[in-house]
């Protein structure tokens, strides 16, 4: 097999697997709310809660991993080109977007944890 052309930078690292957490924690938090509605209260007790879960979680982090590391593959940003030792340095508008993405998905496990976390527990 041959030796790719290209070596990942520390910050292209840093970024996709910050990124990947709070992917993952949104959607765990999402599917695991929607699993304690679905499930009557008759039926509701910590075993069946936990394996419904880890089975939605499992089963559907696996296929979004697949698809978030090919949308990776295709953004040369942080990629260190090994041939001609330079590499593409993040743009304004990357910048800008990158930022408001993350400020965005904070704020969202923020509004998650402030004020529809209380709402379940009542």
């Amino acid at each position: 097999m041959a030796e790719s052309a290209f070596a990942e930078l520390k910050r292209r690292t840093l970024v996709k697997s910050l990124l990947w957490r709070v992917i993952g924690i949104v959607w765990t938090w999402v599917g695991a709310y929607c699993i304690i509605m679905i499930v009557p209260p008759t039926s509701r007790n910590a075993p069946i809660i936990a394996t419904l879960i880890v089975i939605y979680h499992h089963s559907t982090r696996t296929i979004m991993y697949y698809f978030y590391e090919r949308i990776w593959a295709a953004i040369s940003w942080g990629k260190y080109d090994l041939r001609e030792g330079s590499y593409r340095p993040m743009s304004r508008s990357d910048l800008l977007i990158w930022t408001f993405s993350t400020l965005a998905a904070v704020g969202f496990i923020v509004f998650l944890v402030l004020f529809v976390a209380p709402l379940v527990t009542r």
